[in-house]
């Protein structure tokens, strides 16, 4: 984890975001010891890449803590983003999906773009991918 921190302000389509976000690859899911894999594509993005390894339950967790913030013990609280994208491939569809429904049912953010493909596999085969934008509200 970088210390480097970076202050951005963002303003998609209306909605207005400020804060500080650490530029990290990972994410402290809410309970200690989690990891998801993340990625920072722009300032306030995250792309949440989700698999069929971890319970649905943990996505979700993961997914609302994005949007919250998670306070340690002798830290400071992570800041929240402006735009998460959860992605998802085959199988691991319902769990984006799981996630996604489950943040807009709390009402921290909105579902602006949902995205289907099939895209080509390494191993010759297809297999169908869901891409999932939300909005921080």
């Amino acid at each position: 984890f970088g210390s480097s921190r970076l202050k951005i302000k963002a303003k998609p389509r209306g909605f207005a975001c400020t804060g500080t976000f650490a530029l990290a690859r990972r994410f402290e899911g809410a309970m200690a010891g989690d990891d998801v894999v993340t990625e920072e594509s722009a300032p306030g993005t995250i792309d949440m890449k989700v698999t069929t390894k971890k319970p649905i339950s943990f996505y979700v967790r993961s997914a609302k803590s994005f949007f919250t913030g998670v306070e340690k013990e002798g830290e400071e609280k992570k800041a929240t983003i402006c735009i998460l994208n959860i992605s998802g491939l085959g199988e691991a569809i319902n769990t984006a999906v799981a996630a996604a429904v489950a943040v807009e049912s709390e009402g921290l953010a909105v579902i602006k773009k949902i995205e289907t493909s099939y895209p080509d596999m390494t191993s010759g085969l297809g297999c169908a991918r869901i891409l999932i934008t939300l909005w921080h509200k």
